[in-house]
């Protein structure tokens, strides 16, 4: 839905993702809907909320340990700093990023 522009209906299908998250208390499930929400905002101009979503998102992820995750809100982040014209934060998100992707061991795809 979120690639073809239909953002209300995205961002209502990733609501009902984290209510399952939260009944579930599948902490994987809610790190993916926040971080999905905040590419929703993110697309929208809402930066303070994508920012925001993207920090739930990087909590949950490291307290999983899921340095993938972590990387891509990593990533998000520095996306948000970089529209914003904070490039020195933006680097820096992007630089943590990097350091966990090479860690990590990027997957061809």
């Amino acid at each position: 839905m979120r690639r073809i522009g239909e953002l209300d209906e995205a961002a209502a299908a990733y609501r009902k993702v984290e209510s399952l998250g939260k009944a579930e208390n599948d902490k994987k499930l809610l790190a993916t809907a926040y971080g999905s929400l905040g590419i929703v905002y993110r697309i929208r101009g809402e930066l303070t909320q994508a920012e925001a979503m993207f920090r739930k998102s990087l909590a949950i992820e490291e307290k999983l340990g899921h340095k993938e995750g972590m990387a891509a809100d990593y990533g998000n982040l520095g996306n948000v700093y970089q529209i914003r014209g904070e490039l020195t934060q933006a680097e820096a998100m992007y630089k943590k990023a990097l350091l966990l992707i090479k860690r990590w061991g990027a997957r061809e795809a």
